[in-house]
């Protein structure tokens, strides 16, 4: 079992930069913390949008859930991102950690009246703001258009790059997803996941070390069976 950034490639919070760290410093003061279990929710669709969440440690998991009992994970947070942003007045979808996760806590209304006063920070933001849009856009496009085999590629190709491993060999990923978070990510059943990592696996490009870890050893036929499945016929 696959047990972890849709996806945009470079974090939407630098570190040295953080939407919470500017707040901090254009407030003078702290902020508090909320640790999570695996699977503890952050908050539910429906509740008053407060508060943004930076993780700090941890995987967070956005998703729908529809009428029907149907799941779609809309996104997946890692630590220096934000949760929570671009809802009102109310969250529009469920948000709970896949791991234990620590988050730091920022009032949504001190954050938008120290942007007035930050410059810098109002920028920041629409940094984020800008990245959650290509985001959603690539997400998008990855679901209308791509294989099954392409998601799973681009989906791995992508957490290399979130982490920063795309130029590691070979690379190390912990994926602390499910493989039915994967699925319902990527549009998929979980039977597909399963039998196109077992694909990968058998053509030499990922190896499955352990329990929730993934090795990529090839990340140039990654990437390419991203772009199309064809390449790798």
């Amino acid at each position: 079992m696959l047990a972890s950034h849709s996806f945009v490639p470079t974090a939407l919070v630098d570190a040295t930069f953080s939407a919470a760290a500017c707040f901090a410093n254009a407030r003078s003061g702290h902020l508090n913390e909320r640790c999570l279990t695996a699977r503890e929710p952050l908050f539910r669709e429906g509740d008053d949008t407060r508060y943004l969440f930076e993780v700090l440690e941890g995987v967070l998991c956005n998703y729908k859930i529809f009428a029907d009992g149907r799941r779609q994970v809309i996104s997946f947070a890692f630590p220096g991102e934000l949760v929570g942003f671009g809802h009102c007045p109310e969250y529009r979808f469920d948000c709970e950690a896949l791991s234990s996760a620590r988050v730091q806590i920022i009032p949504k209304v001190g954050l938008l009246s120290a942007a007035r006063e930050r410059p810098e920070l109002g920028e920041r933001l629409l940094e984020i703001a800008a990245s959650q849009v290509a985001g959603m856009q690539a997400h998008s496009m990855l679901l209308g258009r791509k294989t099954a085999a392409e998601r799973i590629a681009t989906f791995l190709v992508e957490l290399a790059e979130r982490a920063g491993k795309e130029d590691e060999a070979p690379i190390r990923l912990h994926l602390p997803m499910t493989r039915a978070d994967i699925a319902d990510y990527l549009g998929l059943t979980v039977e597909t996941v399963s039998r196109n990592i077992t694909k990968l696996k058998m053509k030499g490009i990922i190896s499955l070390p352990s329990l929730g870890m993934v090795t990529v050893l090839d990340i140039e036929r990654l990437r390419d069976l991203a772009e199309s499945e064809e390449l790798l016929q």
